[in-house]
Order: C-alpha cells, then sequence, then structure tokens
C-alpha cells in the first residue's frame, strides 16, 4: 500500500474532489494536512454545499 488516495465528499454525499497522495515519499499525514490538500474555496458542483467529509483508502 503505497498509494493513499483521498475522496472529499460534500454533506449530501457527492464526490467532489480524489486526491491521490504517494505514501513513500510524504509518509503519514495528520488530518490537518489532508484538509489543506483540497481546493481552496471548493464547493459541491451539484448542490452547492461548501461543507465537507472526507474518505481514504490505499492503493498498490
Amino acid at each position: 500500500m503505497s498509494k493513499l488516495v483521498i475522496t472529499f465528499v460534500c454533506e449530501n454525499r457527492h464526490e467532489v474532489e480524489a486526491v491521490t497522495v504517494d505514501l513513500s515519499r510524504t509518509g503519514e499525514l495528520s488530518s490537518e494536512e489532508i484538509w489543506r490538500m483540497q481546493s481552496k474555496g471548493c464547493r459541491c458542483r451539484k448542490c452547492g454545499s461548501d461543507k465537507f467529509t472526507y474518505r481514504t483508502r490505499y492503493k498498490d
């Protein structure tokens, strides 16, 4: 598991943005570092929400 995929999801469960991180270069990430990876001023295109959560999963 060398890559971490972070998917930002709005409060209405629409997938908004996904970021892939190479863990061999960055190491472990804190919650604050993950939130900094989201685009500034990001809004959901489907519903206009600006409240997000994120999901993480690992890839080989």
